[in-house]
């Protein structure tokens, strides 16, 4: 029997790619794929590092150290200290022998280096999800079921006579033989429940035969 009937699906929208086409339900799932196979590695581990790295040397260039005597506390002696100033105008005083560190401990304290989930979480907001109500169609055979191929035509624009056709066509060329159609019809609903349309073909279902 062959089975031609309503399917929904999740459409991955990545930009710069062709859409991805998934079970419904499993874009998220299909989206980080995607991400772990062509991002993850090129992005993560190349551009963002060196990105933070120019940042951590920019840093580096516009902050100033000012090595002098200076009390750390009301009545204390004077020690040598580092004066740093930060490119905000925020200051610090620390050892000379450690400035170099803590400059760079200040950097990687006020901007995190980039992380896997952070530029997933960047790249996920440019990627849309969206419902395909589109037919699917299947050929069942001695208690197992077949997905076939009739593309992915538009559900809004009706029965796709043309891809069954197509289909039909193509069990033909195996010897099958058209037994038996029946047809189930469902209304078309709005979000809130209300009866949008008239009812219209669900499901399709052509038994099938082959000449003895």
């Amino acid at each position: 029997m062959l089975v031609i009937t309503r399917a929904v699906f999740d459409v991955v929208q990545i930009p710069g790619q062709q859409p991805l086409v998934v079970a419904r339900d499993a874009g998220d799932e299909a989206a980080r794929q995607w991400w772990d196979e062509h991002v993850r590695l090129a992005v993560a581990g190349v551009r963002s590092a060196a990105n933070w790295d120019q940042q951590l040397a920019d840093w580096q260039a516009a902050t100033t150290v000012q090595v002098g005597k200076e009390r750390l506390h009301d009545g204390g002696p004077r020690v040598e200290v580092a004066r740093i100033t930060f490119p905000d105008g925020t200051d610090g005083l620390v050892d000379p022998a450690v400035a170099h560190d803590y400059i760079t401990e200040e950097f990687q304290a006020r901007f995190p280096p980039p992380t896997a989930p952070a530029q997933f979480a960047d790249w996920r907001e440019t990627v849309q999800i969206a419902d395909l109500h589109t037919w699917a169609a299947c050929l069942y055979q001695r208690g197992e079921q077949q997905p076939l191929d009739i593309g992915l035509p538009v559900a809004e624009f009706g029965y796709p006579i043309r891809e069954v056709l197509g289909c039909l066509d193509r069990l033909g060329e195996d010897g099958w033989q058209i037994v038996h159609v029946s047809e189930d019809r469902v209304g078309h609903h709005a979000a809130d429940g209300e009866l949008a349309g008239e009812n219209g073909v669900g499901t399709v279902r052509y038994l099938l035969g082959r000449p003895a």
